[in-house]
Formats: structure tokens, C-alpha cells, sequence
């Protein structure tokens, strides 16, 4: 049987609207860009463990629904960058064998003794935790 370029073109347009529901979601693992997004709206963050897809210069409710707008490093400004982090409820929401886990902003400190915090949730009216690596070095 012998295709029509019809056919063809909406087996390919179906095709297409098929790619965003297969998207990686935020915080999944990665090693590039592309792992995140072939159309590149979504990032590789290999500072984290495992990589994590993320979405880097967001603001409030910009972020899909499983995930909080996050300011890094309020203070001083010029060190200040956000990203859309995984929300979650628990542990085990995260990547918790790449060492992440489940945390609040007010959990995120210095140092382990306290200190000031670096983290703080844009998203004030969602609120609520996100998945964070809280080990430097998963898996030694």
C-alpha cells in the first residue's frame, strides 16, 4: 500500500503532538540539554548529582505544576539565580539514590550548624518543599 503525502504529513503532525507529553519533568535525571528538551526550553543542570532538568530565569507560577520557582543565593544579589525545582511531600518523591531529598527553603542552610538561609521559594501562594541534593558525592 502506497502512502498519500496526506497521510504522511498527519502521521507526522500526530507524531509531533505526542513529543510534550513525553518530556522529561523537572528534576529528572540528565546529562545534557537535550535530555531535557529537543526544543531547549528546558536545561541540564550538571552542577547537581545526577544532573537535574530544570528551567533556569523563573518567576512566580511560571513553572509547570510539579514544580516551585526556586531563588537561589538571595544574598548578595549578584549571586542570585532561579530555577524550577521538582516539588514534592517526602523523600521519596526524590531522587533519594542520587542523594537528594525532600526539603523546605527555611531547611537549606550555610552550613550544617545553621547560618543564613540560600534558598527561598518565589512561589509564595504554592509554597511548600522541593527535591534538593544534600549530598556533594551520591553513591561513595
Amino acid at each position: 500500500m502506497r502512502s498519500t503525502p496526506a497521510v504522511a504529513l498527519l502521521l507526522f503532525a500526530c507524531a509531533l503532538a505526542l513529543l510534550p507529553a513525553c518530556a522529561p519533568a523537572i528534576g529528572d535525571s540528565c546529562t545534557s540539554d537535550f535530555n531535557c528538551s529537543i526544543s531547549l526550553d528546558r536545561r541540564c543542570d550538571r552542577a547537581r548529582p545526577g544532573g537535574a532538568c530544570t528551567i533556569f530565569g523563573c518567576e512566580a507560577d511560571t513553572c509547570p505544576n510539579d514544580a516551585l520557582c526556586v531563588r537561589w543565593r538571595p544574598e548578595p544579589s549578584r549571586l542570585t539565580f532561579t530555577a524550577c525545582m521538582a516539588a514534592c511531600e517526602q523523600d521519596g518523591d526524590c531522587r533519594v539514590d542520587d542523594g537528594y531529598r525532600c526539603l523546605a527553603a527555611d531547611d537549606i542552610r550555610e552550613t550544617a550548624e545553621g547560618g543564613d538561609v540560600v534558598a527561598e521559594v518565589v512561589d509564595v501562594e504554592r509554597g511548600g518543599r522541593f527535591c534538593v541534593s544534600t549530598d556533594p558525592n551520591p553513591g561513595d
